[in-house]
């Protein structure tokens, strides 16, 4: 059985997350502390996520995407797919976090919230919480002055209308009657925050947007064991 290594809030894991379900792929969890990453020491590593597949220890998020499509799923692409997905990776993941992180409450309610699932004791959570909060508060918003974003909602809003007319373009999904990774790149970035600012912003902009995001909702219960 496969193994995943992530943190429960980040985008890039639900991205993994998301084709995993969608595929009915049964998986265990590894949840890493965020503050030391020390669950990573044995392989070696400092990022999630990363996916163990027998012999295979997998990271990158798109690259670990490939490894479980290629192998097991074997999705339809079209010509634009990977265009898609180099746009999640590069552009709309990063309107995200000053959004959900713009201050210390907000990203106190986000934490509370992300971290609920995660198997943390009180204690643990809350720590993780309260240093969450402290550190993604202010790096969210530098990173966003380093990328040139001065209004995330209104820049979060304009890639959603983008998706919805240009990705989905009139149909069911991306892929047409079936998701395939560019819907499920898509997805699970938003699915990192679903109940928080983010989605709700989204979901306000456009309706085929929040018909899509609910169909998949619907097609990814959890299959991790």
């Amino acid at each position: 059985m496969m193994t995943l290594y992530q943190f429960e809030s980040c985008p890039f894991c639900w991205k993994v997350k998301a084709l995993l379900h969608y595929a009915n792929i049964p998986y265990t969890v590894v949840e890493v502390n965020p503050m030391n990453s020390k669950e990573l020491a044995p392989l070696d590593l400092k990022k999630v996520p990363v996916l163990i597949d027998g012999e295979h220890i997998i990271t990158e998020s798109s690259v670990i995407m490939d490894h479980i499509d290629n192998h097991y799923v074997h999705l339809a692409a079209d010509d634009t797919v990977a265009e898609w997905r180099t746009w999640v990776d590069n552009t709309l993941v990063y309107f995200l976090p000053p959004i959900i992180h713009k201050d210390f409450g907000t990203s106190w309610q986000t934490f509370g919230q992300v971290l609920k699932p995660s198997g943390y004791g009180v204690f643990k959570r809350t720590l993780v919480r309260f240093a969450g909060a402290m550190v993604m508060s202010r790096v969210s918003q530098k990173k966003a002055r380093e990328r040139g974003i001065t209004d995330a909602p209104a820049g979060l809003a304009a890639a959603v209308q983008h998706w919805a007319k240009d990705g989905l373009a009139g149909q069911k999904f991306h892929g047409g009657d079936a998701p395939d990774l560019a819907d499920l790149s898509v997805f699970g970035i938003f699915r990192s925050t679903d109940g928080l600012a983010a989605v709700r912003l989204a979901n306000t902009t456009s309706s085929e947007f929040a018909a899509w995001y609910d169909r998949l909702k619907v097609m990814t219960p959890s299959t991790a064991v």
